[in-house]
């Protein structure tokens, strides 16, 4: 289970060596990190699962590039994420989280917010970068 807090610069020795990391936009520089807790539902919104505000810096390995990402939120079903660099749908990356821990991800969305900000949305793989189905036993 991942717990939820607000854990900006845990990694911050692994963060400052990354070449490509994101930047927010000015509209979002200020108000990023201040939210917590459960998202605001929507009339619209059509989620399978509810959502909390995960804000922390993060790095995602995509192939053999490290990117420096910042967390937005995470769900039962995935997460979404700020991203330096336009990622694609059903590209599997991994996550390394400021405690440590690793996520396998399937990009399902991503759009361009700003220069070297791209908004993405991404669901927990159920199988590895071979293609191998992931199977969970009880």
């Amino acid at each position: 289970m991942l717990v939820q807090r607000h854990v900006q610069g845990l990694n911050a020795g692994e963060w400052e060596v990354l070449d490509i990391k994101v930047e927010l936009p000015d509209a979002l520089r200020e108000t990023f990190f201040a939210r917590s807790g459960p998202t605001h539902l929507c009339p619209e919104d059509n989620r399978g699962y509810h959502r909390y505000f995960m804000r922390a810096q993060a790095v995602l390995l995509r192939g053999e590039m490290k990117l420096g990402i910042y967390t937005k939120d995470v769900s039962r079903q995935g997460m979404g994420l700020l991203s330096p660099v336009q990622l694609f749908p059903l590209d599997l990356v991994r996550l390394k989280l400021p405690n440590g821990s690793e996520l396998s991800l399937e990009i399902a969305r991503c759009r361009r917010l700003d220069r070297a900000c791209f908004d993405c949305g991404a669901r927990f793989a159920l199988r590895d970068r071979r293609g191998i189905s992931l199977t969970f036993e009880e």
